[in-house]
């Protein structure tokens, strides 16, 4: 029997639970519940070459475009083929996703794809009733450990033995397995304006920077054009989709700000992202203008429910305020196609992971699907290979953790102060080097995960990321699609 232990209850950890034997040991870990996640969050969709007239060759070439050519080809060609085998699988497992009037599958349209191929299900609430169905589908005897904190991985011998966990009690405990599996999600509460989970702390990529395994394209940090806003704060995503639907992005006066600009209101994310920062900047204000969309309510009912939740008058105006955020993290865990880490026995799946398929700049509605391909390679790889018989495991009490040192830390507000204005959507090399000495003031990289609070941990993790980011970016050659440095 095969012992395998997934870090994360999101898409990606949900769906390769339902891919193992049913002789396998299996235990799904999740920092919160299996309700909190980004996938749970994710509004736009699912992007599969499955209408008649497109095709993965299509899909891969809006991919690579998006990316700006920074992707792996081979990621790419292994997405775009067999993620459609994976949502027509699903479908007969008894998935519902739209459909039309005819009862055919349908298909929206995002920013930079040039075909309508996006799959959507209850309208913006895709990534929800994605969730929610594959985790229907887990067999009943895989065990949850809810609300409980990886705070480290076993390695021995340049192998993965397990991880260490903290529960909600404070209890620490060692978990062995033959395989782990990183399935943990971003960085985004790295930034004080997300559309992400406030569970998305960067947790994965900092377990990986302490155990050094390798990392990939640190640098890349997709910001989405429009959140939703009020006061200056946000209050989640206003999917794409919408201006897939023909809503367009204007100003204070009705000017349309991407009128001038290549593909307009569907541009790549990084452009329309940097040209919303520059309006705002010139003092003007953002909005989403929805009068052409018929049956908005219809269509879009998670968004209409918090625009009514949050008392945004979009019926009367026919407007949403908006501005730009964090939003995915096209970096992370470096892995191979079968999602193998530098590590053996530790695999990563999902947003942690980056096997190179989003290159510089996600393309829309890739995420999801990514999530479901890369949890299925990961599967395929494990089933394939042999247990683990050495069974001399590290103990507890053997493992060496640094003495218990002081915490010197920023205030969490103070971080993502300077995150936002140093590491955010547009960058220069000057405020990478303040943002990089700033941070030489802490101790976080000395501190220990088991003897240091959540809060604190969360602010290390933080920490840890935000480093990675800034020295990625200062050693890239030049501005390349979310990583945009003035003057370079």
């Amino acid at each position: 029997m095969k012992k395998v232990i997934i870090v994360g209850a999101g898409l990606a950890g949900s769906y390769i639970a339902t891919l193992f034997p049913s002789d396998y040991d299996i235990t799904i870990i999740t920092k919160k519940t299996r309700l909190d996640s980004n996938s749970m969050l994710a509004q736009g969709g699912v992007a599969a070459a499955l209408d008649k007239g497109d095709s993965p060759q299509e899909h891969e070439k809006d991919t690579l475009k998006a990316g700006n050519y920074h992707n792996d080809k081979q990621a790419v060609k292994q997405l775009v083929n067999l993620g459609p085998k994976l949502i027509d699988n699903l479908i007969s497992q008894g998935m519902n996703f739209d459909r039309s009037s005819d009862g055919q599958l349908a298909f929206g349209l995002e920013g930079a794809h040039s075909f309508h191929r996006i799959l959507h299900a209850q309208g913006d609430q895709t990534g929800h009733e994605l969730t929610k169905f594959v985790q229907s589908i887990i067999r009943n005897d895989i065990k949850w450990e809810e609300n409980t904190t990886v705070l480290d991985l076993v390695i021995e011998k340049g192998e993965c033995k397990g991880v260490v966990t903290k529960n909600k009690n404070g209890k620490v405990t060692v978990k062995y397995a033959d395989f782990t599996v990183l399935a943990s999600g971003g960085l985004g509460h790295l930034y004080p304006l997300t559309t992400n989970d406030q569970t998305i702390t960067g947790d994965g990529i900092a377990l990986a920077f302490r155990n050094n395994v390798e990392l990939k394209d640190m640098a890349y940090v997709q910001f989405h054009p429009t959140l939703l806003t009020k006061k200056g704060k946000c209050y989640g995503l206003i999917t794409e989709a919408i201006r897939g639907a023909g809503a367009i992005l204007i100003d204070e006066n009705g000017n349309k700000i991407m009128q001038n600009t290549p593909q307009k209101d569907l541009a790549p994310r990084d452009v329309v992202t940097r040209k919303l920062k520059a309006w705002q900047q010139k003092g003007h204000k953002l909005f989403l203008d929805i009068s052409h969309i018929q049956s908005f309510k219809q269509k879009f009912p998670g968004v209409t429910r918090n625009l009514i939740n949050h008392q945004i008058d979009f019926e009367t105006t026919k407007k949403i305020p908006i501005q730009p955020g964090a939003h995915f993290f096209m970096g992370g865990i470096k892995t191979n196609l079968e999602a193998q880490t530098s590590i053996r026995r530790l695999y990563a799946i999902g947003e942690v992971a980056c096997n190179g398929v989003h290159g510089a700049n996600r393309l829309a509605s890739n995420s999801l699907l990514d999530c479901l391909v890369s949890a299925d390679k990961a599967a395929q790889s494990i089933m394939q290979a042999p247990s683990n018989n050495n069974k001399n495991f590290v103990q507890y009490d053997d493992l060496t953790y640094k003495s218990n040192i002081e915490p010197v830390l920023p205030s969490k507000d103070e971080l993502l102060e300077k995150t936002w204005k140093q590491i955010g959507v547009v960058r220069s090399k000057n405020n990478l080097n303040i943002f990089l000495k700033w941070l030489d003031k802490f101790n976080y990289k000395e501190l220990s995960p088991e003897k240091i609070s959540s809060e604190n941990l969360t602010i290390t993790n933080l920490c840890i990321c935000a480093e990675l980011i800034a020295k990625s970016a200062l050693a890239q050659p030049k501005s390349l699609g979310a990583n945009y440095i003035k003057g370079v």
